[in-house]
C-alpha cells in the first residue's frame, strides 16, 4: 500500500485490492480517524495516473516555491545532489551485482574483476549527467569520478538542461572521443539500419578489468539461420561416416568434420568480438554461408575426385576471415596486435590446407592435412554459441532415430530402439546443461587460462563423438537383427538402410563415441568450480569418478559381438540412465528427503576480525539458500 500527498492538506492511498480497502478502513476506524478524509485509487487504474499528475504538479510548485525564497541555497543544493547521484550509480556499479550483470556472467561465476560498460542503445540519461557534469566543470566545478572511466567507445551525447522563469535554456553536445582506440560514435538518432557501421568492440581489459557490455548479449536471426545450415551439414557428415565404419573412415570423418567446426566458431567469434549490426556484416554472413553450402556439397566424393574444390571453398572462407581481421586491425590501434596475429594464423592455415591440395594421398597427404588441422583450432569460442552448437548435435542425434514404419501394428523392436536412443540423448542433454550448470561458483573460462583452454577444446571430441555415435545409431535403429523387428515393417526407404548384422566397426562408432562424449563430459565440468556443499551425497569428484568407470565399461562393449542391437542399445541407455541417477541423486543433500526436500544450502563460515566489534564471535555462521545465481562471498 502507497500514499501519494497530492496537495498540502490531501493524500491519496494506492492499494492492489478491495481486501486492502476493507483493511484500511477497519484501521481507521479501531484507530479513531474515521473515513471523511479518506480517499483511495486501485494501482494502475486511471485514478492513480491522475492522482501522480496532481502529485507531480504540487512538488512541482513547491520546489518553485523553494527556488523563489533561497535562489542560491536551492542551486548549490541541487549541484550537491546531482553530484551525489552521479556517484552512486558509479559506486553501485562497482561494487553491486544488477541484474544486468547477471544476465551476462549468471552462468560463468562473478569475479570482482569483472565490470560492464553501458551500450549504445542505453537510455539517453547518462549523456544528460555527463552534459551537466560537463557545463559544471566549464564554471571550474569539480567532477566527481576522477580519469578513471574505462575508454569504452566513443560516444556522441546530447545534454540539455531546462530552467524555468529566470532560467536560461542551454543545449550541449558533449563529444566523448578518447583517441577512438575502441570504436565508433555511438548514435543516438533513432534510424534503421545502416549500410556500414564501424565496428565496436563488445568486451575488452583496461588496466586488468574485463569489461562487457552491461545488457545480456541477443542471438541474432541470421546466427540462427547458420545453424539451420549446421543440421544439414552434421547430418552430411555423420551418414557418409556410417557408410565405411573403418579406421579409415573415422579419420576422413575427422578431417572433414573439423573443418566446418572452425568456420562455425570463426563465425561465432567474429561476431561475438565486435558490434557492427549493419548491412555489410550480413552480406559478410551471406558470402561464408555460401562457403559452407559449397564445402557440404563435396563432402560426400572428397577423398575420390571432390577434395580441391572442398578445400577451395573452406580457403575462401579461410582468406575472408584474415582479410576481416586486418581491416580490424586497421580500424581499431589499441588492439591492432592481437588483430595481426589473427590474421597471421589464419593465412598460415591457408598455406597449409592449399598445400594438401597438391600432394597426392600415396605421397603424404594426411600428415599435411592434420598439421593444418591441429593449427586451426582456435581456443576462444563464445560459451553460448558453443552450447547452441551441443543443441545442434543432440538435435541430429534425435533426428537420426526417425523412420518410416508400414505395419499395421508398428510397436515393435524398432520403435523400443528408437524410444531408447531418444532416452538416452534426453539424458546426456540433462547432463550437459542442467546437473553440470547447476551450483556453479566460477565457470572454466573465469577459473584459469588453463581451464579455459581445456574448456574450449574439449568440446571438439565432445562433439565429434557424440555425432559420431549418432550417426551408428541410426544404423543400429534400422537393423533387423533382432526378435520382432520384420524388415517388411520398414518403408523401402529404410529397408535398403536396414543390416542383418551389425559390423564391428558400427559397434566401436556407437560405443566408443558414447564413451569419449561421457569422458569429455567428465572433463569439461571439472573445469569449473562448483559451489561446496558438504551435505550433498555425493561429491562432485565421485559422480565424475563413476561416469569414468561407465565410459569404461562402454569402451569395452563392443567386444561382446553376442549383443544384438537392441540389447546394446538397452544396455547403453541404462547406464546413462544410472549415471544421470547418481548425479541428480548425489547432489540432493542427505539431511533433506529426495522426493520433497528443500534445496540444498551452503554453509559458510566467515571468521570475524579481531578489533572491529568488541562483542563479535570468532567465528560466524551464515546459510545461504543456492538458488539461481548466488554465489558465496569469498
Amino acid at each position: 500500500m502507497k500514499i501519494i500527498q497530492v496537495d498540502d492538506d490531501r493524500t491519496i492511498h494506492i492499494v492492489k485490492s478491495h481486501e486492502e480497502v476493507e483493511q484500511l478502513k477497519l484501521r481507521r476506524s479501531e484507530s479513531g480517524l474515521g473515513l471523511g478524509d479518506f480517499d483511495w485509487h486501485l494501482h494502475g487504474s486511471s485514478g492513480h495516473i491522475e492522482s501522480l499528475k496532481q502529485a507531480a504538479e504540487h512538488h512541482a510548485r513547491k520546489q518553485e516555491v523553494l527556488r523563489a525564497r533561497h535562489p542560491e541555497t536551492f542551486a548549490e543544493l541541487d549541484n550537491v545532489q546531482r553530484d551525489f547521484d552521479h556517484l552512486s550509480k558509479e559506486l553501485a556499479k562497482l561494487t553491486s551485482r544488477p541484474v544486468e550483470l547477471e544476465a551476462n556472467f549468471s552462468r560463468f561465476g562473478y569475479a570482482a574483476h569483472i565490470r560492464t560498460h553501458k551500450s549504445r542503445a542505453d537510455s539517453d540519461e547518462e549523456g544528460e549527467n555527463m552534459g551537466k557534469m560537463n557545463m559544471e566543470n566549464e564554471k571550474g566545478v569539480e567532477t566527481p569520478g576522477g580519469n578513471d572511466t574505462p575508454p569504452i567507445k566513443e560516444m556522441c551525447m546530447v545534454a540539455g538542461r531546462k530552467r524555468k522563469k529566470n532560467r536560461v535554456t542551454m543545449k550541449v553536445n558533449v563529444s566523448w572521443r578518447l583517441k577512438g582506440v575502441f570504436g565508433a560514435v555511438a548514435d543516438k538518432r533513432l534510424c534503421g539500419r545502416q549500410l556500414y557501421k564501424t565496428p565496436v568492440l563488445r568486451q575488452y581489459f583496461y588496466q586488468g578489468v574485463l569489461w562487457r557490455a552491461e545488457n545480456s548479449e541477443e542471438v541474432a536471426s541470421f546466427e540462427l539461420f547458420i545453424d539451420l545450415l549446421y543440421v544439414g551439414i552434421i547430418a552430411v557428415i555423420g551418414d557418409k561416416a556410417t557408410e565405411d565404419p573403418t579406421g579409415t573412415g573415422l579419420l576422413r570423418f575427422c578431417v572433414t568434420f573439423i573443418p566446418s567446426w572452425r568456420i562455425w566458431s570463426d563465425v561465432s567469434d567474429l561476431i561475438s568480438r565486435f558490434e557492427t549490426d549493419d548491412t555489410y556484416q550480413r552480406v559478410n554472413i551471406l558470402f561464408i554461408l555460401v562457403c559452407l553450402l559449397g564445402y557440404t556439397s563435396n563432402i560426400t566424393a572428397a577423398f575420390w575426385s571432390t577434395y580441391s574444390q572442398l578445400i577451395a571453398f573452406y580457403i575462401a572462407a579461410q582468406v575472408f576471415f584474415a582479410i576481416t581481421y586486418l581491416r580490424m586491425a586497421r580500424i581499431l590501434p589499441h588492439v591492432r596486435p592481437i588483430m595481426t596475429t589473427f590474421s597471421i594464423q589464419f593465412m598460415i592455415s591457408v598455406v597449409l590446407w592449399l598445400g594438401s591440395c597438391f600432394i597426392q594421398p600415396r605421397d603424404g597427404r594426411l600428415g599435411l592435412i592434420w598439421v593444418a588441422v591441429a593449427w586451426a583450432i582456435n581456443i576462444e569460442h563464445k560459451t553460448e554459441r558453443v552450447g547452441a552448437f551441443v543443441t545442434l548435435v543432440y538435435g541430429y542425434s534425435v533426428v537420426a532415430l526417425l523412420y518410416q514404419n508400414q505395419a499395421t501394428f508398428g510397436m515393435n523392436a524398432f520403435f523400443g530402439k528408437a524410444v531408447l536412443g531418444l532416452i538416452q540423448a534426453f539424458c546426456f542433454n540433462w547432463i550437459y546443461f542442467d546437473v553440470d550448470a547447476s551450483h556453479l561458483h566460477m565457470h572454466a573460462i573465469r577459473r584459469h587460462v588453463s581451464s579455459a583452454s581445456i574448456w574450449l577444446a574439449t568440446h571438439l571430441p565432445f562433439v565429434m563423438s557424440f555425432t559420431l555415435s549418432g550417426a551408428a545409431l541410426s544404423k543400429l535403429v534400422a537393423a533387423h537383427d533382432c526378435g520382432d523387428a520384420s524388415v517388411d515393417s520398414l518403408t523401402d526407404t529404410y529397408q535398403a538402410k536396414s543390416d542383418m548384422e551389425i559390423p564391428d566397426g558400427m559397434r566401436w562408432y556407437y560405443c566408443g563415441g558414447l564413451a569419449i562424449a561421457l569422458l569429455s563430459m567428465a572433463a569439461i565440468s571439472a573445469c569449473h568450480v562448483h559451489t561446496p556443499i558438504d551435505t550433498q551425497r555425493f561429491r562432485k569428484r565421485t559422480r565424475l569418478a563413476f561416469r569414468v568407470v561407465i565410459a569404461t565399461i562402454w569402451l569395452c562393449l563392443p567386444l561382446a559381438k553376442s549383443l544384438n542391437s537392441l540389447q546394446l542399445i538397452g544396455t547403453t541407455t541404462g547406464l546413462t540412465v544410472l549415471v544421470l541417477a547418481v548425479d541428480v541423486w548425489g547432489q540432493s543433500c542427505w539431511e533433506d528427503s529426495f522426493w520433497c526436500g528443500e534445496e540444498c544450502k551452503y554453509r559458510a563460515k566467515r571468521r570475524a576480525m579481531s578489533g572491529i566489534s568488541a562483542g563479535a564471535d570468532s567465528e560466524r555462521s551464515e546459510s545461504s539458500t543456492l538458488a539461481g545465481d548466488d554465489h558465496p562471498t569469498m
